[in-house]
């Protein structure tokens, strides 16, 4: 219930939600006022008839999300994304009625197109006046753009301004600058709404020679795919969750994530346009009917859930390409002619809607004509799919790559999903230099697509979801990232893993970077670095020197070519070990250390030390302040250490925690996926010595008081401030 606290006498009236899954009717005073399937579509509610001004409303939600058909992947229910109350004049800038692109962009000059919705809800006829100014990155006006027309009754007239911006900044990874455009829509010389946008400059181009060029400048994407869930949190959107995922992935190296495979926050894209990641965003999977309930086939509602995705997505910067969707089942099925003729009708779609970007679709592995697991499967051409995109995005089939490029050369590849279980190798199968990049799955684990119970979800993600970095983490940052490091892993033959994930055989060997191996009289481990050579030490006595060999350590990588394929045997492509320096040595209590260097100096060192019985518990919140808006988060992560301070690897305490002062607990978890503990709880165990709380804001300023105890071992407490 509530009561408006303003005046709306000749207002419109409209709430916005941004997400409720799925099938959801929104009701208000008794009477439906709307009606969303796509539980990942935002959409916005015309209330302003229905409405009683100073008065007591009800609104109420309905969802139904029983439909068995849904996503792979956990996706929530209800009430899920941000909801808001809009109030506007008659005459206004229509929902997400903006676009500004930039087709002509050079170092002098770069030519700017606005196209704006401006809606006339008034009974007449009225003049409006546009008035569109351009600031720059640094808040100085650029150029101002104003239009004046007659615009009917019930009438939406889309208005199109030109203007240019001499010496522009360019929007790129390292320099995300960003423009904004402030629209101002007058009438009888008063203004009666404003509308901000912000975009970039930049170019984006793909090319079959250089694959991706960001302002003329070959890139190479080091990207990840996510889902949209924030792991103890399930699927609510809190922008923190999402800022300390993003913030994570980064500092790993990542410059561009894949969206996978829906709609996504949109705070996720802000964030990126304010930090330089590359983004494909991807707004369906399967093409079927999994967003809209059984019954509600996808070819009757993907056109309008494609123009909201457009619609609200098309001003970020970040955006470098539309992916049309995932593996879809079409590809492999003569009955739809393998999907040519679906996404011939989307592509063309999108290009006529939004005609700054390509498009692309994740590909399913299987081949020319469906052709998955046959005998002539690796002799078979690529799918026929692949011909009526503008950049042809794999998942895990990179081995075909040469030869499909020797015999199709206008053909430009993007890895789109590159397994993890081969420890991430699949960077070395590939050509670096005509390619786009790839995108690991996953970048994070998350609940959902698990191997069934007691698993919660997908654990072989590379950071874990609780946005924790796992040892094989830094392998990852070993590739992607250029700051100077070394980690220490070690690992269990005995422990590997194989599973048939997706159509897709996965190898998993589980690491470790600790120095508690008792009863082992030697130990196998690698030692990940981006420098040229290791030295490893095990009680101040060197265990040799170990280097990385020159055609890894450059940046500059060839793989195999159409004339090294082998189709009789496929699975032994491309290099093997790589980077990955491996190690077997005496195993003995005490400190482990690796050094890395480059041209004989230390660039970067890792030391393990041998941990003793557990004796206390020690909590690190991300954030000790934050903020009273309740919604802001802290996440504490909670330790078992020993007297010394060192992580004990194997501690599972049952910890118990209790919160209060200005938050609340929303979330407890540790990083295992087979747990079958709740994420809504005041206690968690301890997984390999770790556990994490998530304390909640409230909307009072104040202090988060935080305690936690657990059996045999010392308690701790930490406060946040809230402001």
């Amino acid at each position: 219930m509530f009561t408006p606290e303003v005046d709306l006498s000749g207002k419109k009236v409209f709430f916005e939600f941004e997400g409720i899954y799925r099938d959801a009717r929104v009701y208000l005073n008794g009477q439906e006022v709307a009606h969303q399937l796509n539980g990942y579509e935002g959409f916005l509610v015309d209330v302003t008839d229905v409405i009683q001004p100073g008065a007591t409303n009800v609104m109420a939600v309905s969802y139904d999300n029983t439909d068995m058909e849904s996503s792979r992947w956990y996706n929530g229910e209800g009430i899920y994304r941000d909801v808001w109350m809009l109030i506007t004049d008659p005459v206004h800038v229509d929902y997400h009625g903006t676009y500004v692109h930039t087709p002509f962009v050079t170092d002098d000059l770069a030519k700017v197109a606005l196209q704006t919705e401006v809606v006339n809800s008034r009974a007449d006829s009225t003049w409006i006046t546009l008035n569109s100014e351009i600031y720059s990155p640094d808040g100085v006006l650029q150029k101002t753009a104003v239009s004046t027309v007659p615009v009917g009754p019930g009438e939406v007239f889309f208005f199109r301004q030109r203007e240019s911006i001499e010496q522009p900044q360019r929007w790129d990874i390292d320099h995300p600058a960003l423009y904004e455009v402030r629209s101002r829509v007058i009438v009888d010389g008063e203004v009666v709404d404003t509308y901000k946008t912000t975009f970039g400059i930049r170019t984006v181009e793909f090319t079959p020679e250089q694959g991706l060029l960001l302002n003329g400048r070959k890139v190479l994407a080091k990207g990840v795919n996510i889902h949209h869930d924030l792991g103890p949190l399930g699927a609510a959107a809190f922008e923190r969750g999402f800022e300390r995922r993003l913030e994570g992935l980064k500092r790993l190296g990542v410059n561009a994530i894949r969206l996978s495979h829906n709609p996504h926050d949109k705070y996720v894209l802000e964030w990126c346009d304010r930090n330089g990641m590359l983004v494909v965003d991807e707004p369906f999977d399967k093409w079927s009917d999994q967003f809209f309930g059984a019954g509600n086939r996808f070819e009757d509602h993907w056109e309008k859930s494609l123009v909201a995705f457009l619609k609200r997505d098309r001003n970020h910067p970040s955006i470098i390409i539309w992916s049309a969707g995932n593996e879809v089942y079409q590809q492999k099925s003569p009955r739809y002619n393998f999907g040519v003729p679906m996404l011939k009708q989307m592509v063309d779609f999108i290009h006529d809607f939004e005609p700054s970007r390509l498009v692309t679709c994740g590909i399913h592995p299987s081949r020319r004509s469906g052709a998955y697991r046959t005998e002539n499967y690796y002799r078979e051409g690529p799918p026929e799919m692949v011909f009526y995109m503008d950049v042809v995005s794999t998942n895990y089939r990179e081995e075909f790559w040469p030869v499909d490029k020797a015999n199709h050369p206008q053909l430009i590849f993007m890895l789109s999903e590159a397994q993890v279980g081969n420890l991430g190798n699949e960077w070395f199968n590939f050509d670096h230099r005509s390619s786009v990049g790839l995108f690991y799955w996953g970048g994070t684990d998350y609940i959902g697509e698990s191997f069934g119970w007691p698993s919660k979800g997908w654990a072989n993600g590379i950071i874990d979801w609780n946005d924790h970095w796992k040892s094989f983490s830094y392998y990852i940052n070993s590739l992607y990232s250029e700051e100077p490091m070394v980690h220490i892993a070690a690992f269990d033959d005995s422990d590997v893993r194989q599973q048939y994930w997706n159509e897709v055989q996965l190898r998993y060997q589980p690491l470790h970077s600790h120095w508690n191996w008792a009863g082992r009289d030697s130990i196998d481990l690698y030692t990940f670095t981006n420098g040229q050579e290791v030295e490893l030490f095990v009680n101040g006595r060197s265990q040799g020197v170990l280097q990385v060999p020159e055609e890894y350590y450059t940046k500059d990588i060839r793989a195999y070519t159409a004339e090294e394929y082998d189709p009789e045997n496929p699975i032994n492509l491309g290099p093997a070990m790589h980077k990955q320096l491996a190690w077997r040595i005496p195993y003995e209590v005490g400190v482990i250390e690796a050094v890395s260097k480059v041209d004989g100096k230390e660039v970067a060192r890792h030391r393990l030390e041998t941990a003793g019985a557990p004796a206390r518990i020690v909590l690190e919140a991300d954030r000790e302040v934050i903020k009273a808006d309740g919604l802001d988060l802290s996440y504490v992560t909670v330790k078992v250490v020993d007297k010394n301070g060192i992580l004990v690897p194997n501690a599972d305490h049952d910890i118990s925690f209790r919160v209060s002062g200005a938050g609340s607990n929303a979330g407890v978890g540790n990083a295992d996926v087979i747990s079958d503990e709740p994420f809504v709880a005041d206690s968690r165990k301890a997984f390999q010595g770790k556990a994490l709380l998530i304390v909640r804001s409230t909307r009072e300023a104040g202090t988060i008081k935080i305690r936690a105890t657990a059996k045999g071992v010392k308690s701790a407490g930490i406060e946040v401030v809230t402001q």
